[in-house]
């Protein structure tokens, strides 16, 4: 997961810079998926999608047993299915399926970030009451609902630049698999 936030974050920071023919600030990060250097950012998705995969495994492995959640892990597999999905609709671009794709990544996109979010505040949560995984874990909820609140707030203020707030709340997101990611290799440390 940490690698694959790297990655992440790298692959789609540099996009922001090498497509001078987008507004960052309005242009949602998916548009990124189609044109000069789409491939990077396609593999950026997919190796990320991969890591959410293993994530919703790890990260029930690493909860004591009472606290495990299945709906936690299976919120992030979601994600890492429909991440993938968000990243094929946008090569039907100028395509006769370009309606179908757009109907499907909006549905898809949403549903990934929700997710998201709510797996983040489950297994923060799970973890505030976990003797093993507790240390550090007050940063891991402050991230969750940050995370959470700048997605509702891109959703119920309307006229926000779009990319921006959805930019912010992904930096977020990756913040939060990050920290995550190291919480759960400390915990499995030996004491």
């Amino acid at each position: 997961m940490l690698f694959a936030v790297l990655v992440f974050i790298g692959v789609c920071t540099a996009a922001q810079f090498w497509r001078t023919d987008l507004d960052w600030i309005r242009t949602p990060l998916s548009t990124y998926l189609y044109g000069p250097g789409c491939v990077y950012v396609h593999v950026a998705y997919d190796l990320m999608s991969i890591a959410l995969l293993g994530f919703a495994w790890a990260g029930y492995s690493a909860t004591t047993v009472e606290l495990r959640s299945g709906l936690a892990a299976a919120l992030f597999a979601a994600a890492g299915v429909a991440l993938p999905v968000v990243a094929v609709t946008e090569l039907f671009r100028r395509t006769k399926f370009y309606e179908l794709a757009r109907t499907i990544h909006q549905v898809s996109a949403p549903a990934t970030f929700l997710w998201l979010s709510f797996g983040m505040l489950l297994l923060s949560s799970r973890w505030l009451r976990d003797p093993r995984m507790k240390k550090g874990g007050h940063s891991g909820i402050l991230l969750a609902w940050l995370a959470t609140l700048v997605l509702w707030f891109q959703v119920l203020v309307p006229g926000l630049p779009n990319g921006f707030w959805e930019k912010l709340a992904i930096v977020l997101i990756l913040l939060w698999l990050g920290w995550a990611a190291r919480h759960i290799m400390r915990a499995a440390r030996p004491a």
